[in-house]
């Protein structure tokens, strides 16, 4: 009986204990942002997470586009507004799916990453190693990347939101029938200031979680090569339940309260 009440117990503070660590990570890599004048390692960062990212963020905000007007104008044609077509797809990218496509993305391509690469500098006591040299790994490892992450992420975000609604207009117009200039007046007539602030907003908030959510998982890896391919994979899978989550808060926060 004690022992399932401490397993309880246990199951009960482990998120808490979790969600703190993440948050004491994340404070502390932006601290060291500000403090650390060493900046050697972003543009590799940036490298790595914006630019060798572009090409599967564009291929599938290209086939996103696509798809969501394939869907809306069929179900629009019935009631003779297919050439609102443009305007759903550009609402949706620049509101919800362009930040969050772009996050799933870093977190299934980097993320797995960065806890990978980390990970094994744990085990192999590399990070030990930097600590006894007077280096702190969170200013050596995260906080870079964290910094690459939010110069790169809102770049990919709106590189995406135009790759989108080109691929919805090649269906739109050459599929549908939907005049050219009456889509891509459609697809940028409802996209507000604030909509746009709003996804640079989200898409940054994603960046840190992903990027801080992997670090983290990487440094706290134990257990030889299984447990890096245990810290990558709890990576990946914890950084989508962040994305969500925080995509519901703020949406509530931006749009309903």
């Amino acid at each position: 009986m004690r022992k399932f009440i401490e397993n309880i117990g246990r199951k009960f503070l482990f998120p808490v204990y979790y969600f703190g660590s993440i948050t004491l990570l994340i404070l502390n890599s932006f601290k060291k942002i500000f403090t650390e004048k060493k900046r050697e390692n972003v543009l590799k960062h940036i490298d790595e997470i914006g630019v060798n990212s572009f090409p599967l963020v564009g291929t599938i905000a290209l086939f996103t586009g696509m798809v969501l007007v394939m869907e809306t104008a069929h179900t629009l044609k019935k009631f003779g507004a297919e050439i609102y077509a443009g305007g759903l797809v550009s609402i949706s990218m620049i509101r919800e799916l362009g930040p969050v496509i772009v996050a799933l993305i870093l977190a299934g391509r980097v993320g797995a990453s960065i806890a990978a690469e980390i990970g094994m500098m744990k085990i192999t006591e590399q990070i030990d190693a930097l600590t006894v040299m007077g280096v702190d790994p969170v200013a050596y490892l995260v906080s870079p990347r964290v910094l690459a992450g939010i110069i790169s992420l809102p770049g990919l975000f709106i590189l995406s939101f135009f790759v989108a609604i080109i691929g919805g207009f090649f269906v739109g117009v050459f599929m549908v029938g939907i005049s050219s200039g009456q889509f891509l007046y459609q697809s940028f007539r409802f996209i507000s200031v604030k909509d746009f602030i709003v996804g640079l907003i989200k898409v940054i908030t994603f960046a840190v979680l992903v990027i801080n959510t992997s670090c983290y998982e990487g440094l706290r890896a134990h257990g030889g090569a299984e447990g890096v391919g245990k810290a990558a994979t709890s990576a990946v899978v914890i950084s989508f339940f962040f994305v969500i989550f925080s995509n519901l808060i703020l949406t509530g926060i931006f749009y309903f309260i």
